[in-house]
């Protein structure tokens, strides 16, 4: 409300008006105020209302910040101080004009009327217990604020407290993984190594053989006997197959190793330009008992593309591949239980219509970013709890079986690497999991 609009609106009421701001300064007073005060109109504007009442400033400024937040205007009561020394006890009353602003303040229509002492003293005692009850509600706000942050401390602070338990038993399992990876590696060398000159030296020995046969083609009777007990045919062709399964055996445990070690990434830098698919394959290996542990096994159908080298923290991308294949494998384990309470002939209907599968898709989608999808088709993540996936400790596991820090830790390593992790799910269709990840061209790698 603008002051010449005030004074059309109050210039013909006989109560006096004033405008006064929440800080108390007079906007405008109608004649009937400046005949109570004494003073003209012109002479009251900039004025502030505590000058002209013998009551405390404070009590008045108070009174006004009340009604600012209370949004209305209360009833209060004041003693004006007449030039003539003449006392006069006057109720206030009126209503509160909202700025246009935050930065603008609250405007008060403030009415008075003259009343008897003993009217004071009782709306005195009013505004008193309001702004006592004011004050009380304000430090029980006050008190609430701070308990909440005492408590989001002591959340961060646990939170910190089971995310570090969590990385140092990845830390650990990395440690131990490389600690095998190690002492496997040694003689599986050596048995790989040796296994050629032992192929060799079986071949050596049947040419032998064949050659004894062509020369000596009638054996004695004692070496005949032997030939037949030995099966001697049999034995010449068997030979050749154990070599090569023995080789094509050692040969995978070399792999195993190999993949033990990318995946534990320990005796490496921190960051470093790495192939996302060897970090793939090495938590595949690591996770190939539980994917052959359920009744049918597990299907993971990788459809990469080719990819350049990320420039990445290979240990930590490793442990979101193994934090969200973990909860695929879940999932799944979950969706076949549920098939075990139908009947046998539906169950394998179920199976064999449904089987389960994890999808593992890599493409580049831009000059900067690649993404990795994990897909799976178990029995998806119920739309209520969708937003709460990636919260700390929030877990649809039983008690003991999930911390409920996988996802909320891989989400802080993605976003760690400046990139993104998002997830899309369907009742009974499953769930999808796409990281996205930044490329670092090899010159930004050199100059970091």
């Amino acid at each position: 409300m603008k002051p010449d609009q005030f004074l059309a609106f109050a210039q013909v009421l006989p109560e006096p008006m004033l405008l006064v701001t929440s800080a108390g300064e007079i906007v405008a007073a109608n004649p009937a105020a400046a005949k109570l005060f004494s003073k003209t109109s012109q002479a009251m504007i900039g004025q502030n209302f505590s000058e002209l009442v013998s009551d405390s400033p404070e009590k008045v400024i108070n009174y006004l910040q009340i009604c600012a937040q209370s949004r209305q205007m209360i009833l209060g009561a004041f003693t004006i101080q007449k030039s003539q020394g003449e006392e006069i006890t006057c109720r206030s009353q009126g209503a509160v004009v909202q700025p246009r602003s935050p930065q603008t303040p609250a405007i008060n229509l403030l009415r008075l009327e003259k009343r008897t002492t003993s009217e004071f003293v009782v709306l005195n005692q009013k505004i008193h217990a309001l702004s006592q009850e004011i004050k009380q509600r304000q430090r029980i706000e006050a008190e609430l604020v701070q308990s909440n942050a005492n408590l989001q401390q002591t959340l961060i602070k646990l939170q910190n407290a089971l995310e570090s338990v969590q990385t140092e038993k990845m830390s650990g399992l990395g440690q131990l993984v490389a600690g095998i990876a190690h002492e496997i590696n040694n003689p599986i060398s050596f048995i790989h190594g040796n296994l050629s000159y032992a192929a060799q030296y079986c071949d050596d020995l049947l040419k032998l053989i064949h050659l004894y046969q062509q020369e000596y083609p009638h054996p004695s009777q004692v070496i005949q006997q032997e030939i037949e007990a030995l099966e001697l045919e049999f034995l010449q062709e068997d030979l050749t197959k154990i070599i090569q399964s023995m080789q094509t055996g050692s040969k995978r445990v070399a792999e195993i190793v190999q993949s033990l070690r990318n995946f534990s990434r320990l005796d490496e830098a921190k960051f470093k330009l790495v192939d996302i698919h060897e970090g793939l394959e090495a938590t595949l290996m690591i996770l190939q008992g539980r994917l052959q542990s359920m009744s049918h096994k597990i299907a993971v159908i990788r459809e990469y593309s080719e990819l350049p080298l990320t420039y990445c923290s290979p240990c930590q991308i490793n442990q979101v591949f193994m934090n969200i294949l973990n909860n695929a494998i879940d999932a799944l384990e979950e969706a076949e239980n549920l098939r075990f309470h139908t009947t046998e002939s539906a169950s394998s209907a179920l199976i064999q219509n449904h089987p389960s599968q994890i999808w593992i898709r890599t493409e580049q989608i831009s000059d900067r970013y690649i993404a990795i999808r994990i897909r799976d088709n178990g029995k998806g993540i119920p739309t209520e709890i969708r937003d709460q996936i990636f919260n700390p400790f929030f877990s649809t596991k039983p008690i003991g079986k999930g911390t409920g820090l996988g996802l909320s830790i891989s989400f802080q390593i993605i976003e760690s690497h400046n990139g993104r992790i998002n997830m899309i799910s369907e009742p009974d269709l499953g769930t999808e999991f796409t990281i996205e990840l930044p490329i670092v061209e090899e010159q930004d790698y050199k100059e970091s």
